[in-house]
């Protein structure tokens, strides 16, 4: 883990939007960085205070969805017109994608909340393998 990602990690809980409780800088932070800061975000999915599974959660959640953004859209223009953004392809493909991965829950209960950082831990373990 680098230094940057290990800090943001380490102040997921500091300074809440007053408006969006669920969003930090540092988890607007570790979106930017994008997959390569999940390795690192994941194990906060299980942790005992409910604030940083949220937290977590709006990581990965963010994070996964610009993810297939790209690669949807990368893929949509390509089969069809630059001037359509296939955004509705990627809201299925990452719906999808959530659910295949557990659907996690920051509210679920324990067992669940591990079954489903466990799939994610392996598909982003597959996606390094490729």
């Amino acid at each position: 883990m680098s230094e940057d990602i290990a800090r943001l990690v380490a102040t997921i809980n500091d300074s809440p939007d007053p408006s969006h409780g669920d969003l930090t800088p540092s988890v607007h932070a570790l979106v930017r960085l994008g997959l390569p800061a999940l390795p690192s975000v994941l194990p906060l999915l299980e942790s005992e205070d409910k604030w940083t599974r949220l937290r977590a959660q709006r990581v990965l959640e963010r994070t996964t969805r610009a993810w297939v953004l790209e690669r949807t859209t990368r893929a949509w223009v390509r089969e069809h017109s630059p001037a359509r953004s296939g955004s509705r392809e990627a809201d299925y493909a990452w719906m999808e994608l959530w659910q295949d991965n557990g659907g996690y829950d920051w509210e679920a209960e324990p067992e669940a909340r591990a079954a489903a950082r466990a799939r994610w831990q392996s598909w982003l373990g597959g996606l390094t393998r490729v």
